[in-house]
């Protein structure tokens, strides 16, 4: 396969536009932080923490998984249960497990409630009931009282995409944060702030990768975590290619397994494709040395975030069938 024609390929391929990425499913994590204001808690863990230890509540929710209030601008998204911790100073305690049956914690977004926005913590989408934690006090389980409010320009959407970011005392009007027994309040947190931040989700590798005409079959690995598309580099690598070949790589929205040149199209059309660079690695010979690098953060519009991508890597081998090799590839989260 000559050099142009590997060249025609990606120009074809860049013809073809990406799909809007669909929002839903994005994970998301919540921590919100603050201070122990005091405590007359005893017995541990809760018991250990002490007036002016830093408190923060962390949790992950899915964007796609919610109930909308039936009666106020309000939507519920259930909190991943195992994903829930309290820590305060010396102290970090789970919800309740089992979590009481009939009940759901749901992280509740207020947008316009008649006239504020804010946020809250509970097992009830209208009202801030607080959700059980996993130790005991004389009524029960105790239970992790946490609410906000701010102005009503705060939120424009009950959709949890649309606020991510950091929320302090800017707008604030009323919060609440205790850690309830029954009736009372033996312990209380002064609120600080609450973070609502895409991720964190590790890139996914999946379909299976061509072998090349040197026996070796080309795979992608990836940095930790998820790109964030404002933050630094972020790459994806392309191994075990053939050395001083052109290719590309190339993303989509979605991900399928088709037979594609001799081998698997992992990336739903249509796709996108990035510049053409060399894989280097050793002289020749040919041999299985080289490799492609994408820095996902400069090489894709930032504004794709936060969404999912599907990449996959093509290379030119001139002795395989089709003169091309693939590589499997990789979900990618990315992040503003």
């Amino acid at each position: 396969m000559t050099h142009t024609r590997i060249l025609s390929v990606a120009a074809a391929l860049s013809t073809l536009a990406l799909a809007a990425p669909a929002f839903s499913g994005i994970p998301v994590t919540v921590t919100v932080t603050g201070t122990v204001e005091y405590n007359q808690i005893t017995a541990p863990p809760l018991g250990l923490a002490k007036k002016d230890d830093v408190a923060t509540m962390t949790f992950v929710l899915d964007s796609s998984d919610f109930v909308n209030s039936p009666n106020f601008p309000t939507r519920g998204y259930r909190i991943v249960q195992s994903s829930f911790t309290l820590t305060a100073g010396a102290t970090t305690i789970g919800l309740k497990s089992p979590f009481p049956a009939g009940q759901t914690p749901y992280f509740v977004i207020r947008d316009n409630d008649p006239a504020v926005d804010g946020f809250l913590v509970s097992t009830n989408v209208d009202l801030p009931f607080g959700v059980s934690l996993n130790q005991n006090g004389a009524f029960g389980s105790f239970i992790d009282n946490f609410y906000v409010t701010y102005g009503g320009s705060t939120l424009p959407s009950l959709d949890v995409l649309d606020a991510l970011g950091t929320y302090t005392f800017t707008g604030l009007q009323v919060y609440n944060w205790t850690i309830d027994d029954g009736p009372v309040n033996p312990l209380s947190i002064a609120f600080s702030q609450i973070e609502i931040e895409c991720g964190p989700k590790d890139a996914v590798i999946y379909c299976q990768g061509k072998v090349n005409s040197q026996g070796c079959t080309p795979g992608l690995s990836t940095d930790a975590g998820s790109p964030s598309m404002s933050g630094g580099p972020w790459n994806v690598t392309a191994s075990n290619l053939l050395n001083n070949k052109f290719g590309v790589f190339f993303y989509g929205s979605a991900a399928q397994n088709l037979p594609f040149q001799g081998g698997t199209l992992c990336v739903q059309l249509p796709v996108v494709r990035t510049p053409a660079q060399s894989s280097g690695g050793n002289p020749p010979p040919s041999d299985c040395s080289g490799q492609m690098v994408l820095d996902i953060t400069t090489a894709l519009p930032a504004s794709l975030a936060p969404s999912f991508v599907y990449i996959q890597a093509w290379s030119r081998d001139p002795l395989a069938p089709f003169g091309t090799s693939l590589s499997n590839a990789a979900e990618i989260l990315l992040c503003p």
